[in-house]
């Protein structure tokens, strides 16, 4: 079950994790964003694993709303192999710029948001609307693609950050 309780209350912490993000993203120069944060992962990886989940979960609501009944979390992958669909998305982008990333991390936060801007209070909250949440509502699957994913985000790149910037 969602943490939220209305719309507009997950939509305000949409936009605070959002802006924390961005705001940490800012102060970190171009050349620093290429250095491994943790795990293999620089700063593009870790916006273009948050922008192919997005994309997801975008698929899934299309798919769900349509009446269709989307692959999730893909065709080809379950929910038990995550550890290997999110290699596969690191692969996947590895040699994308970190422009294009970055903008296609924009654009797909601003489909998200606008997306959940036009859901009702029934759709994002009563469990089981859509078939794929399974006993889960809907906020709790779009949570976890905005607001908890920049905030995972936002952890691991400060906690990088404040080291970096300690030895120099």
């Amino acid at each position: 079950m969602s943490k939220f309780t209305s719309k507009d209350e997950f939509l305000a912490e949409i936009r605070k994790e959002r802006r924390k993000l961005e705001e940490l993203l800012a102060e970190i120069p171009k050349r620093q964003k290429f250095v491994e944060v943790t795990d293999g992962m620089n700063i593009k990886d870790f916006l273009a694993h948050r922008t192919e989940w997005g994309r997801m979960m975008i698929r899934w609501y299309t798919e769900a709303a349509e009446g269709k009944t989307p692959a999730v979390p893909t065709e080809k992958y379950k929910w038990n192999q995550l550890k290997d669909l999110n290699a596969d998305i690191h692969r996947r982008y590895a040699k994308t710029s970190l422009v294009k990333i970055e903008a296609e991390f924009a654009a797909v936060h601003d489909e998200l948001y606008r997306m959940i801007e036009k859901m009702t209070e029934d759709e994002l909250f009563t469990k089981r609307h859509y078939p794929f949440t399974g006993t889960s509502d809907l906020c709790t699957y779009l949570n976890s693609a905005t607001a908890s994913h920049y905030r995972s985000a936002r952890r691991h790149i400060a906690k990088w950050w404040k080291a970096t910037k300690q030895l120099t």
